[in-house]
């Protein structure tokens, strides 16, 4: 269970609420070289809706170029319903879901990067179901223009020599400075802690000789000692000062692209949003797969043992690993029930599908609808966009990895 814990109050501004029926406008998509560009069909009129009203999200900060490009589009479809600059305003998932369980700020769409946190923040007062619908990949990001030396073995080697078969020895390496986001405030920060003890899991597993000739022979971890990717990183480089956590994973940016610290481990999504390299790690590690296999391997481990809250709660008993679960709800405080209603429907249709793929999200073919109670129903117009849970998911790891442990 997520800790409640006090959020930083932000400022922002909350339009005056109003109604829109109208579904959005048919739109026809034309394919450019770098993404889809859509336009506006000149058939059908535009919603009549005063100028003053509008709709504010807060979402995930892993969602924040999605979520902009995705704003353009309603502005596009919906031209006198105003949406916030930038598309939302954008935070850790968990600092965002305390907006509004526990400061009881008001907004119209809340968007998680983990969909556990809806239910254990934000439910039951404030939310009553949610939708599952994209996932994300855990990934060590990079600059590739840096030089930075790392030394390895004795021998030196630049920041952008990492590769799929060494990432492991660079990220470990004593005096590289690794940037996470803190668990308390953001999924990002747990679930790169979940990655790296299934990394280790994974690496005695495949390669055991090379893992061992590091982590035993030069770093003096016992033998097969799966956690000691975790060890190193969130133990060691705490220590010595060589871990910068963030309470919003989308500041990992600029952090990397001026060398301090050298490698991010986070979302795979910000290397595409921000010109990043990154390393593309094996299902068993990345929490990017959805099957019951995969559900299985990862609910093996959880996020315990990381200082300073990092791990998401101030218990051993912090997040269990699941797939990274991306979800949307409309808060019961919502001021603007309709024009939610509506921009949900364009995240969840081909436009929205089409803005998270560009961003390296994987949307779900048909998300999932999780109601919390037997009595919950969705909103009209939503149904068409969602299906109930398979049965995978309604019971066992698969249900504890969407409700969260």
């Amino acid at each position: 269970m997520l800790k409640k814990i006090i959020a930083i109050s932000i400022l922002f501004v909350v339009l005056l609420s109003a109604g829109c029926t109208t579904a959005p406008k048919q739109v026809k998509t034309t394919k450019t070289a770098a993404s889809t560009v859509q336009k506006t069909s000149t058939t059908t009129s535009s919603p009549a809706v005063s100028t003053n009203s509008g709709i504010t999200v807060i979402a995930a900060g892993s969602l924040g170029y999605a979520l902009k490009d995705l704003g353009q589009k309603w502005r596009e479809v919906y031209p006198n319903t105003p949406i916030l600059p930038g598309g939302g305003i954008f935070m850790g998932s968990i600092k965002g879901g305390k907006q509004i369980g526990v400061l009881h700020r008001q907004y119209d769409v809340y968007a998680s990067a983990a969909s556990s946190v809806i239910p254990q923040v934000l439910a039951p007062k404030y939310a009553s179901w949610m939708i599952v619908f994209a996932t994300n990949q855990v990934s060590v990001l990079y600059s590739q223009s840096s030089k930075a030396p790392i030394t390895i073995e004795g021998k030196t080697y630049p920041v952008s020599d990492i590769n799929s078969q060494n990432w492991w020895k660079f990220v470990t390496a004593p005096g590289v400075t690794i940037g996470v986001s803190n668990g308390s405030l953001d999924p990002a920060g747990f679930q790169a802690i979940q990655a790296m003890k299934l990394a280790g899991i994974y690496l005695v597993q495949h390669d055991n000789t090379a893992y061992n000739a590091w982590f035993h022979k030069e770093l003096n971890y016992p033998v097969n000692d799966t956690n000691a990717i975790f060890q190193a990183i969130w133990i060691h480089k705490t220590k010595t000062g060589y871990l910068r956590p963030v309470g919003i994973e989308a500041s990992l940016d600029a952090m990397i692209k001026t060398g301090a610290p050298y490698f991010g481990i986070s979302y795979r999504s910000l290397a595409k949003s921000y010109g990043l390299g990154y390393i593309q790690l094996p299902w068993q590690v990345n929490l990017g797969y959805t099957n019951e296999s995969a559900i299985r391997y990862y609910s093996q481990i959880n996020s315990s043992g990381a200082p300073m809250g990092l791990s998401g709660s101030s218990s051993e008993a912090a997040q269990s690993g699941a797939p990274i679960f991306y979800a949307v709800t409309i808060p019961t405080n919502a001021p603007n029930k309709v024009l939610a209603k509506n921009y949900i429907m364009l995240l969840l249709g081909p436009i929205g599908q089409q803005v998270l793929k560009d961003t390296y999200f994987k949307p779900l073919s048909k998300p999932y609808f999780v109601p919390f109670n037997s009595k919950v129903t969705l909103p009209s117009g939503l149904s068409p966009y969602t299906q109930k849970l398979p049965a995978r998911l309604q019971s066992g790891p698969g249900y504890k990895a969407m409700m969260g442990s």
